[in-house]
């Protein structure tokens, strides 16, 4: 086999140059393309161009050199070991001003994850093509003789790349002294060469990088632009990525100084912490922390450990003194119902059957001090509880709909609730609402409701529904319930004599116009023809109207005499506000005022311009 061949031409490496660089400023010099340059000097065309940094052999090494014809140690310094990048293929950074002053030639610190910024320029390091917007030396570069220096090859096709100018990029520039060109410089000062070791080299690089990600604070990135931001944040991840080299260096130094076996027996072994918790709070892959606790030799248990109950005697009382379920007991101590059942076992404890009466809520009983219904509604019974806090609560709306509505629940089931609790207490708790006319609770529901807002009823009420436990209502959403019931087709509230007015009163649109006009004339009686001359409104609606009114105690009517009127062949009914009426305009708001209504003026006025008056005052008005 004959010797290799030096190359009659050849392109001398800058200092610190890299491997690929080299190559493509000798391929460009022989007017040549990379990949048939690497076939004429033996080496393999690799698809990345990161294999030729990492994963020359060392036959075709020391053939490269003689090749080249180079002197020793010069080689050496344009490839890194392949432990520095891990699993992961190093990323590529530039600075488009050294591009442009190199013509083209980068160093090989711009492969190195640590390397994010360029101290001569004062600038943080590109890593995508502005055109392409992809990292231009993922491939290795095929007919570099064919475009300048500096400029993006990645392949767009099959005989295309995309050509664009790196050398054109802004830089991200850095303020004069910034924490990162500090740190910085200090990595530059790392020598790089093909025998660094790895464990030596991130012990320096991590030295430098953990002051500045702890003291690096958003202040420190306020003066940056918004790609520079995204510049940095690529590199922690490329330093915290655990598939890295550096990364996962960080992450086994962090676990070897964090999981010692005394902390891993005082936090998972006897604290109960499970690994997942001390894997998130450190910031560890949980993988790597379960590994490494194999390692130590610590009992790795799956799923939810066993629980050991050394007090039996609480666990008897619990049982059978206090009828407490399996479940409840569990829930309590942190377990599983089969750990409790294991432990009952042992005490030699029957168990009781498998039913709902194993259930703690249908055992327990409550102290004899307390109200006999409440007693009731909860001993023996299932969310009794719940349903006093549902009949509390809805007793606040004028019908069960509201209500229902309110916790949303469905009618029927609110309604089947109550009667369940009816049972329970064995007597009526309350009316149902008919025509408008709400809901009301009997003297028993009444006693009912004032027990449930003591203390130590709503103490225990909350202890046994916790997170359950529906807050009671405000007043806007029950005067909103209140509104949607008695809205403009309700029924009209009826006043009695010699009685309180009522604190809400419903009055339907329709009769607005007309009991405005009353209240207006309230000083006088009147006629069902002399309102109709007045506002316009049809005789026979005025008629049916009154009628209404006095039905429900607004008006009150009064025959005329034949002295008042003698030569009259009929006598005419005169009509006028109650009592009742007076004091519920005076106290209440909802009464229609005088002030919204048009009323005729003489008799000449066309019938149709009142009526048109009085529509518009009836749609103010509703």
């Amino acid at each position: 086999m004959s010797e290799p061949r030096t190359l009659a031409i050849r392109v001398l490496p800058q200092p610190g140059e890299s491997l690929d660089s080299w190559l493509e400023a000798l391929a460009r010099r022989s007017w040549t393309s990379l990949s048939a340059l690497l076939d004429a000097l033996g080496l393999p065309t690799q698809e990345r161009t990161h294999h030729l940094l990492t994963g020359l052999p060392p036959e075709m090494f020391q053939r490269l050199k003689k090749q080249l014809n180079l002197r020793a140690g010069v080689l050496e310094q344009s490839v890194v070991p392949a432990a520095l990048f891990g699993r992961r293929a190093p990323h590529w950074r530039f600075c488009p001003q050294c591009l442009r002053e190199g013509q083209g030639r980068f160093p090989i610190r711009w492969w190195l994850p640590w390397t994010f910024a360029c101290t001569k320029h004062q600038a943080l390091l590109h890593k995508r093509c502005p055109s392409c917007h992809t990292e231009p030396r993922v491939f290795l570069p095929r007919s570099v003789h064919l475009h300048p220096p500096g400029h993006c090859m990645r392949r767009t096709g099959r005989r295309t790349v995309c050509g664009a100018d790196l050398g054109e990029l802004p830089a991200l520039a850095l303020p004069h002294g910034h924490p990162l060109l500090q740190a910085q410089e200090q990595l530059n000062a790392l020598p790089v060469h093909q025998r660094m070791a790895a464990d030596r080299t991130f012990t320096k690089v991590d030295k430098c990088l953990s002051p500045l990600v702890e003291s690096m604070s958003a202040s420190d990135l306020i003066p940056l632009s918004e790609a520079a931001r995204d510049a940095w944040q690529n590199v922690l991840a490329d330093v915290t990525d655990p598939t890295t080299g550096l990364g996962g260096w960080r992450a086994q130094e962090r676990r070897r100084t964090v999981l010692t076996p005394d902390f891993l027996k005082r936090e998972y072994t006897e604290g109960r912490t499970p690994l997942r918790v001390i894997a998130d709070t450190h910031g560890l892959p949980r993988r790597h922390v379960i590994r490494h606790a194999k390692d130590l030799g610590i009992t790795i248990f799956r799923g939810i450990r066993p629980h050991i109950i050394d007090d039996k005697q609480w666990l008897r009382e619990q049982y059978l003194g206090r009828a407490r379920g399996i479940d409840d007991i569990a829930q309590e101590i942190g377990t599983t119902n089969n750990v409790v059942i294991r432990h009952l076992e042992d005490l030699g404890i029957p168990r009781r059957p498998f039913s709902a009466r194993s259930l703690t809520a249908l055992n327990a009983k409550l102290d004899e001090s307390l109200p006999p219904d409440i007693r009731a509604a909860v001993e023996g019974t299932l969310h009794g509880w719940l349903r006093l806090r549902r009949f509390q609560i809805s007793m606040a709306f004028p019908t069960i709909s509201s209500a229902a509505q309110h916790l949303g629940l469905v009618s029927s089931a609110l309604t089947t609730q109550f009667h369940q609790l009816e049972q329970a207490i064995g007597t009526q708790l309350f009316h149902r609402s008919v025509r408008h006319s709400p809901q009301q609770p009997t003297v028993r529901g009444a006693t009912l409701l004032h027990d449930l807002r003591q203390s130590q009823i709503e103490e225990l009420m909350q202890n046994a529904l916790g997170q359950r436990m529906d807050p009671l209502p405000a007043r806007d959403a029950v005067d909103t319930a209140t509104a949607a019931v008695d809205g403009q087709q309700g029924a009209l509230t009826v006043l009695r004599p010699h009685a309180t007015a009522p604190r809400r009163l419903n009055i339907p649109a329709p009769l607005h116009p007309l009991l405005s006009h009353l209240l207006h004339h309230s000083d006088e009686e009147t006629s069902v023809s002399q309102i109709h001359t007045a506002t316009g409104i049809p005789f026979n609606t005025v008629y049916k109207q009154i009628k209404r009114l006095e039905a429900a105690g607004w008006v009150t009517s009064r025959l005329e005499t034949h002295a008042e009127r003698p030569a009259a062949a009929r006598r005419r009914t005169f009509y006028s506000l109650t009592p009742a009426a007076h004091q519920a305009a005076a106290t209440t708001a909802d009464v229609p005022r005088h002030d919204f209504v048009h009323e005729k003026r003489g008799s000449g006025t066309d019938l149709g311009e009142s009526s048109q008056s009085v529509t518009g005052a009836t749609a103010r008005v509703g």
